[in-house]
């Protein structure tokens, strides 16, 4: 069952379609890579199966039990926050229900005593009592100092820890836009690694073509508003691609000579 579907997806800024009657899905444990030119709508793809672009015509559907998490392009400020709680920014709605809990804990008067019973009704909707030890699970997997400041980390550790705030969900999806911006060899090394290991669906967009050929079970290329799927890895799809283009030009071709010989006629 896929995790994501789009039926006749359009997306137009003004007269240019980004996305011209789309259809794509996307199921449990498949590692996608998005490949176009710059500005074909690859980023507008993404935002739309998160809810931040709304379709023009089409429909998009999300499993009702499917978690989706985003690691974006930007990196994580190098700011007074401690690691710790950039991590745990990713569970931010059970982040500020314990804090309206904790700060109304030693309250005994009726009003105080009934909000607690609502908070904590909400906290078990959204699993928060776990908060610490998930978070503590992922610091402990990405080999990370949850006491650290942000501004003492280097890109690539803030990057880590952007990571984490995007796992510490347990996401079914997981939505990446060039993750390799700003790292150097070994970071995106590691990162690799990461995410062969993750047992979720990915979605990805990035220009590290070594990346892309190593992650990827599909490619999807977006070009001129229109969706194309190729089965297999990046390099797969370069020769997959030579083929079609190959077969495009015969029947170009084709078309030409019987074009002119109409003319003659």
């Amino acid at each position: 069952m896929p995790l994501i579907r789009l039926e006749k997806a359009s997306v137009a800024f003004g007269s240019r379609p980004l996305l011209e009657k789309v259809d794509f899905l996307i199921d449990a444990a498949e590692r996608v890579g998005l490949v176009g030119l710059n500005g074909a709508g690859k980023s507008t793809l993404m935002k739309v199966i998160t809810g931040q672009v709304h379709l023009d015509t089409g429909e998009v559907w999300v499993d009702p039990g499917c978690r989706i998490s985003v690691l974006d392009q930007i990196l994580p400020a190098a700011d007074g926050r401690k690691v710790w709680d950039v991590v745990a920014s990713g569970l931010s709605q059970a982040v500020e229900l314990r804090k309206e809990y904790d700060a109304l804990v030693n309250n005994t008067d009726d009003d105080s005593m009934r909000k607690l019973e609502i908070l904590q009704h909400k906290l078990e909707a959204v699993d928060g009592w776990m908060l610490e030890q998930k978070v503590e699970r992922v610091l402990t997997k990405l080999k990370l100092d949850g006491e650290v400041l942000m501004s003492s980390l280097s890109g690539g550790w803030r990057r880590r820890a952007a990571l984490g705030a995007a796992l510490v969900t347990e996401p079914d999806l997981l939505l990446l836009d060039e993750p390799t911006n700003h790292l150097d060899i070994s970071t995106i090394e590691w990162l690799e690694k990461q995410l062969l290991d993750f047992k979720g669906g990915l979605l990805f967009v990035s220009h590290d073509r070594s990346m892309v050929n190593a992650l990827s079970t599909r490619i999807i290329e977006l070009d001129r508003g229109v969706l194309t799927s190729f089965n297999g890895n990046y390099e797969s799809y370069i020769t997959q691609k030579e083929v079609l283009l190959e077969q495009e030009a015969r029947n170009n071709a084709l078309f030409d000579k019987r074009l002119a010989e109409e003319e003659v006629w």
